[in-house]
Order: C-alpha cells, then structure tokens, then sequence
C-alpha cells in the first residue's frame, strides 16, 4: 500500500511538472534541476561566503552596490561616478567595478552599507530567493514551479554574482499584473526600476496597449519625484557627474561575454557596432509591435509573458545574470492549462537553459546561443499567441 501511494504521489508530481507549458518542456526542466543543483553544490563556498569586509569578497557585483552606499552615506555620492575614486579601495577581483546607475538608485541601495558586508550580503541572498518565490506566487503557485526557479539556470547566474535580477523580474511582473487593479502601485514599481531603465522599454507600450493611462502616469510622476529627492538628499552634483561620466566608461569597457543584448551578441559575431545598433532597433520595433497586438488582443497572462521576454530582447544592455526576466516570462506564458506544441516547448526550454551556454562554455561564440533563443522564443511565441487570437 506504501508503495502504491508513493507511485501516486509520483505520478500526481509527473502530471503537476508535464502541466508546466507541455511533458517535453518539463523534462528539460527536470534535467535542468539536476544540473544546476550540482552547480549550486559546486560553488555554494563562494555564493553562500559570509566574507567580513568587500576586501575579502569574491567577483561579486553587490560589491558596487556596497560601496556606492558606503559613498552615499559619507556624503560622496557624486564621487561614485568617477571611476578612480570609486575602485580606491575595492582588491582584486572586484577592482574593476564601476558605478552606472542613475543618481535615484542611491536611494534604494544605500542602507547596505548600514549592515557589515556579510550581514548585507545575506539580506541579498535572503531577499533575492524570496523575489524568485514571490515571482511564482505571482506567476501561479505550484511546488514543481517552486524548485524549478530556484533551481533554475537564471536563479544560479543571478546569485553568482549577487545581481539584480530576481528584484527587476518581480518589479516588472507586478507592475504589469497590477496595471489595471492597483495603477499607483504599477507606476511606483516601474518608476523604482528605472533604476536600470533599459529593462522597462516595453512598459509603455504594453501599459498603452491595455489603456492604463492611470499606471502610465504614475510611473512619470513617480520617477520624477525620485530623481528630484535624489538631487535634494545627495546634491544636484551627483546628476551632473551621472549624465558626464558613465557614457565613457561604459564605451570603453567594450564587449563581454556575459553581456547578450542583441546588438552586442551582433557585434560578437562580427558585424559592426552601427550595423548591429540598427538590427537592434529593427528587432526591438518588431519586439514592441507584437507585445502591442498581444497586449489589446490576447488573453493578459500570454500578453504579459510575451511583454517580459520581450523587455529583455530589447533592452540595450542586458546581461546573462537578468535572466530571471526571461524565466518569469516563460512562467506566464505557460498559466494556460493546455500545453504548448512540442516546437515551442523545445525551444521555451532551450531558452531556459540561457546562462549555461555562457557559464558552462566560457566563450563569445558559447554566449551567442542564449540571446538567439530568446529572439526565437519571443518570435514564436508571438505569432502564436497573435495568431490565436479573435
């Protein structure tokens, strides 16, 4: 009898995981869980490292974040922009980090450097696992979903190096979800992440789309007031080094491996900054054109996942650790109960694999393949869902 019930239990998880957008896109997931469980094993000395002191740090990005606080809270916030003061007192391998985001992110990070950083870095820790459950919470709750995202290729990349990403997944999937229900609350959540605007292009086109005028006005509103408290708590200096410094610093960092925006993936393969910047532009046109037709014609969970696949092929910047975008909008594509055609399902759970072709091969060429996917899901995807609908 215990066997038979653990064979149901078994079984019930089987059809639970096979549910999740189709059985083949679920055994590419399961093979994934697998993978990346042993990679969290691998390196879980350097992710789950407790050091005292940013000097003691591996290469982790939340040192910039740390240390732009630390600067925020001395009253040099301006000075975060210049590349020499900023990498003063950061050792190798965090030595080359720089500080671009807007002058308003100095609000959202500067209590970090209030906690020691191995205090802050578990806050980190702690609050981007809890962003990656909230985003299935949101997406639609399920255990198989659960260990799936924290398990997940994107959750691996994104807490390697101690980035963003679960925050700018949830952020941009609330704000969406919320458009129509709770407007202030949309606006506040999209004004917050133009922190990294480059991952918001598609939200005025989606919040168009679906004539949340309230949500949209928000947002300006709400961007506005933080940039102007930004200037009034840290000086109107900070924005003028912001606007003066960061254009040169980031030209000069030039191509990376990691970085997988389409234009930047073009120029990997060969072709000229100028010509990758305009196939860029005519794939994000072509990105914002579907996410607007989806968006007034087809059921909102399909359009909101088509709308966060979207976000990240178009932003200009965008690196492999941003991948959590890609898997919240992998789980909103698949809320619907019906699964999708195997080509999809292959390619949906190619894309999910993302950062491994990056991390796992070390290459330009191996970090080609995440943003071509990508490209092809969002295409697909698309069509289908503009194709299905009345």
């Amino acid at each position: 009898m215990q066997g038979n019930a653990q064979d149901l239990k078994i079984a019930e998880l089987w059809r639970s995981a096979a549910g999740f957008g189709g059985p083949v896109f679920a055994a590419i997931i399961l093979a994934s869980l697998i993978f990346c469980f042993a990679l969290f094993a691998l390196r879980a000395d350097k992710i789950f490292a407790l050091p005292g002191a940013i000097s003691q740090a591996s290469a982790e990005d939340l040192v910039a974040f740390w240390r732009a606080s630390s600067m925020a809270l001395s009253g040099e916030a301006a000075a975060a922009y210049d590349r020499l003061v900023f990498q003063a007192p950061l050792a190798a391998p965090n030595d080359n980090l720089i500080w671009w985001n807007p002058p308003h992110a100095f609000l959202m990070i500067w209590p970090l450097a209030l906690l020691p950083y191995g205090a802050a870095k578990l806050l980190w820790l702690g609050a981007s696992i809890a962003a990656l459950a909230w985003i299935v919470r949101l997406a639609q709750p399920t255990p198989f979903k659960l260990v799936a995202i924290l398990l997940s290729p994107a959750a691996f990349a994104s807490l390697l190096v101690l980035q963003t990403g679960p925050f700018f997944a949830l952020g941009l999937l609330t704000a969406f979800l919320m458009a129509d229900r709770r407007p202030l609350l949309s606006g506040l959540l999209l004004a917050v992440l133009t922190v990294k605007p480059q991952y918001g292009l598609m939200a005025p086109i989606f919040l168009a789309a679906i004539g949340a005028w309230r949500a949209f006005g928000a947002a300006v509103i709400f961007t506005l007031a933080l940039s102007f408290m930004s200037a009034m708590i840290f000086g109107v200096e900070v924005w003028r080094q912001f606007f003066a410094v960061p254009v040169a610093d980031y030209a000069a960092a030039g191509l990376h491996r990691d970085m997988v925006s389409i234009s930047h993936s073009l120029q990997k393969a060969g072709l000229s900054q100028s010509v990758a910047l305009t196939m860029h532009v005519g794939v994000a046109t072509a990105a914002a054109g579907l996410v607007w037709v989806a968006a007034r014609r087809a059921p909102r969970d399909a359009a909101i996942g088509l709308a966060l696949l979207a976000s990240a092929l178009a932003a200009p910047v965008i690196w492999i650790y941003d991948w959590p975008l890609v898997a919240a909008g992998i789980f909103m594509l698949t809320r619907s109960a019906s699964p999708m055609p195997i080509s999809i399902q292959i390619i949906m759970g190619l894309a999910w694999l993302g950062p491994l072709y990056s991390l796992g091969f070390g290459t330009m060429a191996s970090s080609l393949a995440a943003p071509a996917l990508l490209a092809l899901l969002a295409a697909g995807a698309g069509w289908r869902i503009v194709s299905s609908s009345p």
